[in-house]
């Protein structure tokens, strides 16, 4: 048994303080009439019980104030009675893992245990499970198991027009729902590979990590890259990373910049619709 799962003995205690309180009204009638009894003496009230203790109530005569010839002395006790720690629970705490689905799938993934399709993308072979691809692509759904699966459930499938580096990132992210890790990968490479990932999201519907790849994306604009990323944007309906191309160009004085990049001429050419949104948006900003 790991650490992490083994009982832990709880105990628990409680300390206590219990508390008495009690009120007497001692009454004195013509209490100036006791004056000059002699220094010392007292008048006592009644006993009475606060807290299991008898207490009582001693007044000495003292004072000349004949105006007032009544006394009442109303006394609150408090007793703060003996303190105790119980001990009230004993109990056993088992410490539950941390969730671990995840890593159990990508450790399917890797071992090809119980894989029932294959894929071969560019002569590399990639062992997956028909059920995990159709709960996470409508593509890989329709492909394995509705009309589009031909014979025998297409237990084996040709990729074409795919990097093997970029189908295997689509598997990690299938299986554990996060990007692969691209350390290996210099700046330009690792942008490239999202805008891959991107293309690929789209050819599967695999909507989060195209909205992933976006959002990546987004975060790296530049005047050398907005155009290129821009024509990205268009040619696959990512409207969102459309719209923040967009709103860098026009930013300041940037789209001359832009026009003198390497990517403007793909963009007039793959995208010159593309333009009309530009100025559109330019033009309201100067309105507001």
């Amino acid at each position: 048994m790991a650490p992490s799962q083994r009982p832990a003995k709880r105990t628990e205690s409680t300390f206590t303080t219990e508390t008495a309180r009690g009120t007497h009204v001692f009454r004195i009638i013509g209490y100036s009439l006791q004056k000059g009894i002699s220094r010392g003496k007292f008048i006592r009230s009644a006993n009475f019980a606060v807290g299991g203790y008898d207490w009582a109530v001693r007044f000495y005569p003292d004072g000349d104030d004949s105006e007032e010839d009544c006394l009442v002395i109303d006394c609150d006790v408090t007793v703060i009675k003996e303190t105790q720690v119980v001990e009230t629970a004993t109990t056993i705490e088992i410490q539950v893992p941390p969730p671990d689905l995840l890593d159990g799938l990508g450790k399917l993934l890797e071992s090809d245990e119980v894989a029932d399709v294959t894929f071969t993308v560019k002569g590399e072979v990639f062992h997956a499970h028909k059920v995990m691809l159709a709960v996470r692509s409508p593509v890989f759904k329709a492909k394995l198991y509705g009309p589009m699966r031909g014979d025998k459930g297409r237990g084996h499938i040709n990729v074409e027009d795919m990097e093997p580096y970029v189908f295997k990132a689509l598997l990690h992210f299938i299986y554990k729902d996060s990007l692969p890790a691209m350390d290996e990968l210099d700046g330009d490479e690792d942008g490239e590979m999202v805008k891959h990932l991107l293309v690929a999201a789209d050819r599967y519907g695999v909507e989060r990590l195209k909205l992933i790849c976006e959002s990546i994306l987004s975060k790296r604009l530049d005047v050398e890259s907005v155009a290129a990323t821009l024509a990205l944007a268009d040619q696959y309906h990512c409207n969102k990373l459309k719209d923040a191309c967009i709103d860098f160009i026009n930013y300041s004085s940037r789209m001359d910049d832009v026009v003198s990049s390497q990517g403007y001429a793909h963009l007039k050419r793959a995208c010159p619709t593309v333009f009309m949104d530009i100025f559109e948006k330019a033009a309201k900003s100067r309105k507001i």
